[in-house]
């Protein structure tokens, strides 16, 4: 297969050739895309047999989507599922589920990113729904039902980090000390100063605490039991005080057994930890002052606190669950701090 171009008096033209059986054929176009893109689905046809249709579908994407999630839902996990169909019953189908396959250009595509931009939707969102997309769309390529992927290549929206800031240490305390219950304390607690997240603390299992050392190797998402976020479990020194309160506290009296969960929800089982937020967190935060805290400052501040306190790069990398290059990236600045604050401490020291 080939693509030949010829100038006339109308202005140029670009011919694909090929051959299909012991016939030569051929078909010109006005523009190179053009051609590239029927060069494209020949190529596509010939990769996927006799049975590959001979232009992109007709098909309406809501259809091919729910042929999608049929086919192959049943091999995602529950929270996976979830949360495309979430993703493209809102962000999807009401915007191009009509649009038929044939349609969605790289063009189309880009303007209906930027639809949904206007209508609300943030960077973070934005990203996400197009990464579901595109897995949709992808999938419709390799069944070739279209000539190639329109979200590939198509970049990412551009979104500012998220501030990594910490609380300052009475604030920390003030949450603590001010929670409702044992139970939230502890869940404050194992989040400010031993750096667990959400998913984490709501699997977290009385056995998985002994002898100083928190053991985090499962989590649990949309009520489901799984592995850590990277998937390889990791210990935490538990040598503060005020969280070897609050666990003592929330254990009680009574010896719980090992499977019994730390931070258990009101009527057993795992903890709505969506609900708690709504319920508990919010409330504590505005008593302690701290308004604006989202519940993953307190994890920074525990990650924070260890670089302060003088803890090298791969202890604090390996107590946070990161590998050290995301703890490097994130707190650079802090690690860089507690360097400074050791080198103008030193002289002194030694001179006393």
């Amino acid at each position: 297969m080939s693509i030949h171009r010829h100038d006339g008096a109308r202005g140029p033209r670009w011919e694909v050739r090929w051959r299909e059986g012991d016939r030569n054929r051929s078909r010109t176009f006005r523009s190179e895309d053009d051609a590239l893109a029927h060069q494209a689905a020949m190529r596509r046809r010939h990769e996927l047999g006799a049975f590959a249709p001979s232009e992109p579908s007709r098909m309406l994407l809501s259809d091919f989507i729910e042929h999608w999630i049929r086919t192959s839902g049943v091999e995602w996990a529950k929270t996976t599922l979830r949360t495309r169909v979430h993703l493209l019953d809102k962000w999807v189908d009401p915007y191009i589920g009509h649009v038929p396959l044939r349609e969605l250009g790289r063009t189309r595509v880009r303007e209906y990113r930027a639809e949904i931009i206007r209508a609300g939707s943030p960077p973070t969102n934005t990203n996400n729904v197009m990464r579901v997309l595109s897995a949709a769309l992808g999938r419709a390529e390799d069944e070739g039902l279209i000539p190639v992927n329109p979200c590939r290549r198509l970049g990412q929206v551009r979104q500012d980090r998220p501030a990594r800031d910490a609380l300052p240490e009475d604030v920390l305390f003030r949450l603590i000390d001010s929670a409702p219950t044992p139970r939230d304390a502890a869940i404050v607690a194992l989040a400010g100063l031993a750096g667990l997240r959400p998913a984490e603390i709501v699997a977290l299992e009385w056995g998985d605490i002994q002898d100083g050392v928190i053991h985090v190797h499962s989590s649990v998402q949309g009520g489901e039991r799984g592995p850590v976020k990277n998937g390889k479990p990791r210990t935490c020194l538990n040598t503060e005080p005020a969280l070897n309160h609050a666990l003592a506290q929330a254990r009680g009296k009574t010896r719980p057994s090992a499977s019994d969960l730390v931070a258990p929800g009101a009527r057993g089982g795992y903890l709505n930890f969506a609900m708690w937020s709504r319920r508990v967190w919010r409330p504590l935060r505005e008593a302690a002052g701290a308004p604006g805290a989202s519940f993953y400052s307190l994890r920074h501040t525990a990650i924070s606190r260890w670089i302060g306190q003088g803890h090298d790069l791969m202890t604090v990398s390996g107590w946070a669950g990161h590998g050290p290059d995301v703890t490097l990236k994130v707190y650079a600045h802090q690690f860089q701090r507690s360097r400074q604050r050791a080198a103008q401490s030193g002289p002194s020291s030694s001179s006393g």
